[in-house]
């Protein structure tokens, strides 16, 4: 019972520093051209996603090394941390969208990396423009003497990623400069209270047990020495010589 009241007395206490660090988004601005978001914290060829939207925003998750783990629309990914401006406030838009269409005959493929000898992922019919749009990147020049451009994208039918050769899409629309902006953060960001409060279930079960052990052992302390006493046997019924007899007789009357 005591330790159902500790759990209790302690999970609001967590839910509440949870709440409060998830209720703080913070959002970094991107304001210099080949900013790159990552698949992994690496800074090599093969981890780069796609170029970021100049003047557009990521949603920072955590920092590791020099990198910050960030989310951009749904992808999640990493960004360096000297490459983007974290800021107090957060934006009406922090995303680009752009739109355009596939015009390649027998549709064209979604692949995995930007090259055409990657694997295809899916194929876009012609005429498609159901997709998410993310970002750009240079790629396979699969045309001679054409765009090394590819697009990163979502098929909405198949919610599947990849890369779309620049080449057999039109009609891409403008991309607007996003002209929000906020006071830029310069203390340090994601400290240990904010990162106590994301510990995963395991690791809070073995706190709420790590601080409850001590309290249940004074516990047990205080009645141990009740517990003693009810065991204590209970004065055995004396018995007495009668009449100058040299035996002992028991007398019922001497239990009242």
């Amino acid at each position: 019972m005591f330790f159902a009241f500790f759990i209790s007395f302690i999970s609001p206490q967590i839910s509440e520093q949870k709440a409060f660090a998830k209720s703080t988004e913070i959002y970094a601005k991107i304001t210099s051209n080949n900013i790159y978001f990552y698949s992994l914290a690496e800074e090599k060829e093969e981890c780069k996603l796609f170029l970021l939207p100049t003047s557009y925003f990521v949603l920072l998750l955590s920092a590791k090394e020099d990198f910050y783990y960030a989310k951009y629309q749904d992808v999640f990914g990493y960004v360096k941390q000297s490459d983007v401006v974290p800021m107090r406030g957060v934006p009406s838009n922090p995303y680009a969208k752009a739109s355009f269409r596939v015009f390649a005959l027998d549709g064209l493929g979604l692949f995995k990396s930007p090259k055409m000898s990657a694997e295809k992922i899916a194929t876009l019919p012609y005429l498609c423009d159901d997709f998410t749009f993310y970002g750009c990147i240079n790629g396979e020049e699969a045309v001679p003497n054409k765009s090394n451009q590819w697009y990163f994208v979502k098929y909405s039918q198949s919610g599947k990623m990849g890369y779309v050769y620049s080449v057999f899409c039109d009609n891409f629309s403008t991309i607007a400069p996003n002209t929000e902006t906020f006071e830029v953060i310069s203390s340090p960001l994601f400290t240990e209270e904010e990162a106590s409060a994301e510990l995963s279930p395991v690791a809070m079960t073995f706190i709420v047990i790590g601080v409850s052990l001590p309290c249940l052992i004074v516990l047990y302390l205080l009645i141990k020495p009740n517990m003693y006493k009810e065991k204590l046997p209970k004065d055995k019924p004396q018995y007495k010589a009668k009449n100058g007899r040299d035996y002992f007789e028991f007398d019922e009357s001497d239990l009242n």
